[in-house]
């Protein structure tokens, strides 16, 4: 009777063990869930990612979900249409996300400076039988429950530098990737408003063709009413019919190409291409003062100094560096402080007996553990070797991305410079080539001219016109382009330019 308490008060304790042992495993999980869901930061490594000023109006921006947006039904602005490609852009959320992974190391690094401290429960329910071997009735019997519980704690004390190492890595591939996501929102502004320049130049061409089928059309009419009173042939009607009919075509293409650059607007605001949307007149663009220009050597060391991409370059050459300290740190010695507390109660042999015996055991330990790498195969040498491999291509990285920003801003300042003035002769031809189809127009209703006089200036006006158009479509392009190459796109330059 006694053996069945005792062995029913070892089950219940053996329940109230392996209740425990459920409790913390539960509690250990929701820990984690509540960290996911809550976003448990101890080291507050997210304040190390900084979100670019740029996206202070599109908060959203800095996340990896879509952001909302209603249909577009009032004309849309330049800053409409760049703030929607920020929010929709799989670029900027990849950017973000990649920010975000790299804080997430950081945390990882910084963690391995603290101590751990683990525990161990376990439980079993042994029974073991034993005869002995003269064949007698004596036996060897063990019945119960084994139980135990183990508490142990490990701080590397000294490791030669070996954790701050990863640490100063680790800080210098979040800023890496926190500038990056800045040339990223960057690189996604530069190409919304140049698609949204182009749209907008396809309609302002759209326009200029209509206007050219007018005038083809009225000396269509003045050529049919000139040789209706016999003044002019027959060739002279079928020439302006023929242009006539160029003209048509000339409108038919320039309504094709229109619908695709703002098919393309609609695609960069993550909107389908069918989606109707209108935008503003190229007046209204145009209408923004331009901007005055420094001198390219001062554009030259802003660009070198501030821009993101080669600012994320250098702390990627910074990051590499500190992994060569990291490596030669793993290399070296270390110290370990340990710690533990154990505890276990297991049953006890019998011989010939109907009871059980149980046996507990406590025991503890605290010490110093010195490791030393004598020898690795080599390994570490070679990982020295491929850290200072990858510090020297980090550096052609840094030296390519210098020229590249250089050549992208002289480029850029050049484009500015001469556009202007390209924009200013085109304005001039323009208004000249008005004059000349006005004269010319006058000239062949009076009957001084022939139909190719008037044909030819009607030929240089559209051509005119379309110059002019594109001229003033790539020099704000090329404003943007130079801000971008600055790497100072922003909001700001959007809503001046």
């Amino acid at each position: 009777m006694s053996v069945e308490i005792c062995r029913g008060a070892r089950a219940k304790r053996l329940a109230v063990l392996g209740a425990f042992a459920t409790v913390a495993a539960i509690a250990s999980v929701a820990s984690h869930a509540r960290s996911e869901v809550t976003g448990f930061d101890p080291f507050g490594t997210e304040s190390h990612a900084n979100v670019p000023p740029v996206t202070a109006l599109v908060p959203q921006t800095s996340g990896v979900e879509l952001c909302a947006f209603d249909l577009p039904v009032a004309p849309l602005r330049l800053k409409d249409v760049a703030a929607r490609a920020l929010c929709q852009n799989p670029l900027t959320r990849r950017g973000w996300a990649n920010a975000q992974l790299q804080t997430a190391r950081l945390g990882e690094a910084k963690a391995a400076e603290w101590p751990t401290l683990s525990g161990v429960l376990n439980g079993s329910l042994n029974r073991t039988h034993t005869s002995l071997a003269d064949g007698s009735a004596s036996q060897e019997s063990s019945n119960g429950t084994v139980r135990g519980a183990e508490l142990a704690f490990e701080w590397v004390v000294f490791d030669f530098g070996a954790r701050s190492a990863e640490v100063r890595k680790a800080r210098e591939l979040v800023s890496a990737a926190d500038q990056s996501f800045d040339a990223t929102v960057l690189d996604v502004l530069y190409t919304s408003t140049r698609d949204y320049f182009a749209a907008v130049t396809a309609r302002a061409q759209v326009e200029a063709a209509r206007e050219a089928e007018s005038n083809a059309i009225q000396i269509f009419a003045a050529a049919h009413a000139q040789m209706q009173s016999g003044v002019a042939s027959l060739s002279d009607e079928l020439q302006a019919r023929t242009a006539c009919n160029q003209a048509t075509l000339g409108v038919v293409k320039a309504n094709s190409a229109m619908q695709e650059a703002i098919g393309t607007v609609a695609i960069d605001m993550g909107l389908s291409p069918d989606v109707p949307i209108v935008l503003e007149p190229m007046s209204a663009v145009t209408q923004r003062p331009a901007p005055q220009l420094e001198s390219i050597r001062a554009l030259l060391d802003q660009a070198l100094e501030n821009h993101p991409r080669l600012l994320a370059a250098r702390a990627e050459l910074r990051a590499s560096e500190a992994s060569i300290d990291s490596m030669r740190a793993q290399a070296m010695p270390s110290v370990r402080l340990e710690g533990g507390l154990s505890a276990s109660n297991r049953p006890a042999a019998s011989f010939n007996t109907t009871g059980s015996v149980s046996s507990a055991s406590r025991s503890s330990y605290v010490g110093i553990r010195l490791t030393i790498p004598f020898f690795d195969g080599f390994s570490s040498t070679y990982r020295i070797r491929e850290a200072r491999a990858e510090a020297g291509l980090q550096q052609t990285n840094v030296a390519e991305t210098e020229q590249q920003v250089a050549l992208n801003v002289w480029k850029s300042y050049e484009a500015v410079r001469g556009g202007a003035q390209t924009v200013e002769q085109t304005q001039a031809l323009k208004d000249n080539a008005g004059l000349a189809f006005d004269a010319a127009q006058a000239r062949y209703k009076v009957g001084i001219s022939g139909i190719l006089e008037l044909l030819r200036a009607q030929d240089v006006l559209a051509a005119a016109n379309q110059q002019y158009i594109l001229a003033l479509s790539d020099w704000l392009t090329a404003r943007l382009g130079l801000a971008a190459s600055l790497g100072k796109l922003d909001f700001g330059q959007i809503q001046e330019d």
